[in-house]
């Protein structure tokens, strides 16, 4: 993992701290200088900030806020599977709709928000597994959808939930459609992969009928995240080494993205190379590639478990989730060109190029 020292920013932070700073039960639950950094660099203006521990952990609280047993909810299909475990968990019903290259089509949205879902879950921008990021035209006709869903639906509680799992190291915009509705928009940003998953800390801000919901819940289990890893991230939030660290971390993984597309390319293995550290690639048979792959020291993940229905995988027809898929992830090929082109040659074989 490319992620910035926390050496210099645990002493600082220390010696700010005094010796009774961690004895509190009374104060915030987001510590000021974190709020004020979150907020100047949120996609847009959030009537209510807190943090919670991990994306996951904001994506479970923010659900069981917006839907009970048997709602319905629009996921993505494909997407990253505990997003499909919280719903299961939670008893709530998927709606799937599918991907193209700018994100959630808007059509298949219509038709979703149509079996009567409340709660939209995407992922913006470094989409897992595909890559892919939602663009401003895109984030501007998802708005109109919804827009036109509430106008014919009157008292309907739509809320869609944004998971920014990659956060900082993405390479793509912001983009939100919190930009358009932002009273039915949460969003939430992980520092997970930017500045260390043993942090805990996302960030997630949207309305005041929401967040104030989540906040009270969450006192009556841990309270809050660790004010003194809030003030970690926000030491490391307003650093220079660590945002130069952070930014050359953003670089690597789209540079490694770009290698192994280009490399799988000249083997006939087409990729549309997106955002973050994974790679969505195709295979005639996932049993048979994982084999071969895990034989070749190789790892990757089966594509079935991001799909968000049992039925068979349709075919590709232009969509971001075909059949027959593999994820990589590119963020771990550390070896340079030469460890760039054994990944692509053993893919290439699984995939049955």
């Amino acid at each position: 993992a490319l992620l910035p020292p926390l050496g210099r920013a645990l002493a600082r932070v220390a010696a700010a701290t005094p010796a009774a700073g961690t004895g509190s039960y009374l104060g915030t639950p987001v510590v000021e200088p974190l709020e004020r950094l979150l907020r100047a660099s949120w996609p847009f203006t959030p009537q209510r900030v807190t943090v919670v521990d991990g994306a996951v952990d904001a994506m479970s609280r923010t659900l069981e806020q917006l839907a009970g047993f048997g709602d319905r909810v629009v996921v993505e299909d494909p997407s990253f599977p505990p997003i499909f475990d919280l719903c299961d968990q939670l008893g709530l019903e998927r709606v799937p709709v599918p991907l193209d290259r700018q994100g959630v089509r808007p059509d298949a949205l219509e038709a979703a928000l149509r079996t009567g879902a409340e709660v939209v879950v995407l992922q913006p921008r470094a989409h897992n597994p595909t890559g892919v990021s939602m663009t401003s035209t895109r984030a501007r006709e998802i708005a109109a959808v919804v827009r036109r869903h509430l106008a014919a639906t009157p008292g309907a509680g739509l809320t869609v939930v944004e998971d920014d799992h990659s956060g900082e190291i993405a390479s793509s915009a912001d983009v939100s459609l919190g930009s358009h509705l932002p009273d039915r928009v949460v969003h939430v940003r992980s520092y997970s992969k930017s500045h260390g998953p043993d942090l805990r800390i996302a960030a997630v801000g949207g309305p005041a009928v929401v967040l104030d919901r989540v906040v009270a819940r969450r006192m009556l289990g841990p309270g809050w995240t660790s004010r003194l890893l809030q003030h970690v991230l926000a030491d490391l939030l307003d650093d220079g080494d660590a945002l130069a660290a952070v930014a050359q971390a953003r670089r690597t993984y789209y540079a490694r993205q770009r290698a192994l597309s280009t490399a799988l390319a000249a083997h006939g293995v087409e990729v549309q190379p997106g955002d973050g550290i994974n790679l969505w690639v195709p295979v005639a048979d996932e049993a048979t590639a994982l084999v071969r792959l895990a034989a070749a020291g190789i790892r990757v993940a089966p594509g079935r478990p991001f799909r968000a229905t049992t039925a068979p995988d349709p075919a590709d027809g232009g969509d971001a989730g075909g059949s027959g898929h593999v994820r990589v992830t590119v963020g771990a090929l550390a070896g340079g060109p030469d460890e760039v082109a054994r990944v692509a040659t053993a893919l290439a074989l699984a995939s049955g190029a």
